[in-house]
């Protein structure tokens, strides 16, 4: 048997080409030749509306999704993307949304993705290691769309792009199959990125940090040309830091470049590329537990990674897109999206709990893989006004493909490779050469129709209806030891129909109520005795509320009541061990509420409450809840406010805090790993030098609370929450 080093895997590896399938290049080019469909079957704007016909008026063409936050100095948006693609207000989705813009990014000085969904209402984030994190709502994991592309499995446990290439951050709770497919039901995270502007404008910013935390950027944009057809933008960024706990170090370096080309006054290419390389010594993966259960109370300094681990990430990605603008309304836009990551890693995980009276610890194997991963993505969707008895209505309809192909080869060194080890001194571990003896190819498949409208059924009264068609499909085979294996099919799904529908009654031009229904499908690979595959799981949402729009949209305001009900959960055959029953069935409930904008002149203002309730309603071997790891009670707020005029001109001062009630890591009585309620304070200042300079000072965790953000396993993912800690930032626009 030939055993290969790793210089040799990616040479092992077959060549992968992307084929997308013959209904995704039919769709595309059904849709890029519908101009004269569009025309003929929407009312042309340019004819102006006389009583009695069904003709539509518009003011000018709309561009959609092309509506950045920057530069409105805004804590919310008029419009958001995230629930159907084309821009609509906020008190105008049937469902739970919250935005973190731009402006709020740099007022709290967010860097990362968690950052900023930490920020989010009813949104739990719990660390993995230094570089991934777990995103939950509702009592379940958050999907991803990027730019409103889905991306199948592509947020929790995976390494994210730094927070200074995006415009704005959008979460949508609940579920969002529509434009997804498949998922679980906790809601959706749609980043839509920077954008070209046809304006001149640079901008940057240095950091300095505890923990000898330093960071740079810098985004440059603006025409290429005398017209102004031709525009580009480019972001910049540098970070080398340690961290609260001992040894890790990361270096990170981030490019990001778009360019945008009106081929005609109606047509516009854009192209854009992302790369960043994100290399970390000694990555660390929280702490584990006593080996009684309990979490440890020890310094939040200690880090058991041994001094030569570590962490190499690196990740491109390549978009091209097309949007056709019609003069009825209407647009057509087409996406394509390919997305490389090279990951490699060794370390070594402790094998269990703590001695509570030696602390001493066992490593149970060292390992060394090297991870490639592969996406492509297509996404083509139309859009606009119509106009059906007198009145004008809305409609989308799309379809979407995801490609994700996932290689891994390493190995891992069972056994425990070291006893009574000391917690506290991890240099006694040595490292071990670790040959790749194992390695696989899985390829995911997910592609669908969607469509939805929105009807004016009176003036106050709009009924949105949809609905998507999914196909779902995995497959896996093995490249090591030996020759590759055969493809083996794992879950799939085909002709999956998720319908979506709500209803918005206008109580004032400012204040409306709405009911919504949604259903979600998430593909199971668990098998029967009879060796069949279980049906997907299939979750269903209710929701109704209240929303309200003020002061010409600069204040939002929000209360929601959900109920998810989640079915065809597989659990344990009694009768046949090692086989599984789609018979399982939980519940999550609860209420959520939230205000975000400017109240005054000058005042910016987010907060949030949350109030979850999750269960078992049937399982032969779980009960309780069903979610670890988030608050039943948690709240979060930021405020911020700009002084005008007079000596303090200028000024921001800023303060917030994060407030949840306990959460606990195990089910049951047994091995308890539980952390208590606590608050977070938070605060800013900044003052401008000039009017091109802004010196900024932030703190977190001012009262240096001692706590667990994550709570894990006996042997890891126990993770201390940061201690206090400021950043020291100027900034410059121009």
């Amino acid at each position: 048997m030939e055993i290969m080093t790793f210089s040799a895997i990616r040479h092992h590896r077959r060549s992968k080409t992307f084929r997308l399938s013959t209904t995704a290049m039919l769709v595309s080019g059904l849709l890029f030749g519908a101009d004269a469909a569009f025309s003929a079957t929407v009312s042309s704007t340019d004819t102006p509306s006389e009583e009695g016909n069904n003709a539509v008026t518009l003011k000018g063409i709309t561009v959609w999704g092309q509506a950045p936050t920057e530069d409105t100095a805004s804590y919310t948006a008029q419009d958001v993307t995230v629930a159907s693609k084309l821009p609509t207000a906020l008190k105008d989705i049937p469902q739970s949304v919250s935005v973190v813009t731009r402006q709020r990014i740099e007022d709290q000085n967010l860097t990362t993705l968690d950052d900023a969904l930490q920020q989010v209402t009813g949104v739990t984030v719990t660390p993995n290691d230094t570089e991934t994190s777990q995103y939950r709502s509702r009592g379940y994991s958050l999907n991803t769309t990027i730019d409103g592309v889905p991306v199948y499995n592509g947020l929790g446990g995976s390494e994210q792009f730094d927070l200074g290439i995006y415009d704005r951050v959008e979460v949508l709770r609940g579920p969002t199959a529509l434009l997804s497919g498949s998922g679980d039901p906790g809601g959706v995270v749609n980043v839509v990125t920077k954008k070209p502007r046809d304006n001149f404008a640079v901008s940057g910013a240095l950091s300095a940090g505890s923990w000898d935390n330093y960071r740079s950027e810098i985004d440059v944009t603006g025409p290429l040309n005398d017209s102004g057809t031709l525009r580009a933008r480019a972001v910049g960024i540098w970070q080398d830091r340690d961290f609260f706990y001992d040894k890790t170090h990361q270096e990170k370096k981030v490019f990001y470049g778009v360019v945008e080309y009106d081929l005609t006054p109606d047509t516009t290419l854009s192209l854009t590329f992302a790369d960043q390389i994100n290399n970390i010594d000694a990555p660390y993966s929280g702490l584990p537990a006593y080996a009684t259960g309990e979490l440890l109370d020890v310094s939040r300094s200690l880090n058991p990674s041994p001094d030569w681990s570590w962490s190499n990430t690196h990740t491109q990605e390549y978009v091209a897109g097309l949007e056709q603008r019609f003069h009825n309304g209407w647009t057509l836009t087409g996406k394509f999206r390919y997305l490389n990551k090279d990951k490699a890693y060794k370390d070594t995980f402790v094998s269990s709990g703590v001695n509570p009276d030696t602390y001493t610890i066992n490593y149970f194997y060292n390992r060394q893989y090297d991870y490639e991963y592969h996406r492509y993505a297509l996404d083509v969707y139309a859009g606009g006004p119509f106009t059906l008895f007198g009145r004008e209505h809305q409609a989308l309809i799309g379809y979407n493909y995801d490609d994700f192909i996932n290689e891994y080869a390493g190995n891992r060194l069972g056994g425990s490779r070291a006893t009574d080890i000391s917690l506290f001194d991890s240099s006694a571990v040595r490292e071990y050469d670790v040959t790749p003896t194992n390695g696989s190819r899985t390829r995911t498949i997910q592609s669908g129709f969607y469509g939805q409208t929105r009807l004016k059924l009176l003036d106050p009264l709009t009924w949105v209806v949809g609905g998507r068609v999914s196909d779902f499909s995995i497959r896996s085979r093995n490249l090591y030891p030996s020759t590759p294996t055969a493809w083996r099919k794992g879950s799939s799904a085909s002709g999956e129909v998720t319908p979506y529908t709500g209803l918005i009654y206008e109580l004032t031009p400012q204040i409306s109520v709405y009911g919504s229904f949604s259903e979600i499908f998430i593909p199971q690979d668990d098998e029967r005795a009879d060796g069949s595959t279980l049906d997907p799981r299939q979750g269903k949402q209710y929701e109704t509320g209240i929303k309200g729009s003020f002061y010409d949209g600069a204040l939002n305001a929000s209360l929601a009541l959900f109920r998810i009900t989640d079915s065809n959960r597989a659990y344990e055959d009694p009768d046949n061990p090692d086989y599984y029953l789609a018979a399982g069935k939980v519940r999550s409930e609860g209420w959520e509420a939230e205000v975000s904008g400017s109240p005054l002149p000058g005042w910016d203002i987010t907060a949030g409450y949350a109030f979850l309730h999750t269960r078992y309603l049937q399982d032969d071997t779980e009960s309780g809840s069903f979610s670890l790891g988030e608050p039943k009670h948690s709240f979060k707020l930021w405020n911020h406010y700009r002084f005008a005029g007079g000596a303090l001109d200028g000024l921001g001062v800023g303060g917030g805090l994060i407030a949840v009630s306990s959460y606990s890591g195990t089910r049951g009585n047994s091995d308890d790993r539980y952390q208590g309620g606590y608050a977070l304070l938070n605060a800013a200042i900044s003052y401008p030098i000039n009017k091109n300079l802004t010196v900024s000072l932030n703190g977190e965790n001012l009262t240096d609370r001692k706590y667990y953000s994550s709570v894990g396993g006996l042997n890891t993912y126990n993770t201390y929450g940061t201690p206090r800690n400021f950043t020291l930032s100027l900034r410059a626009k121009f």
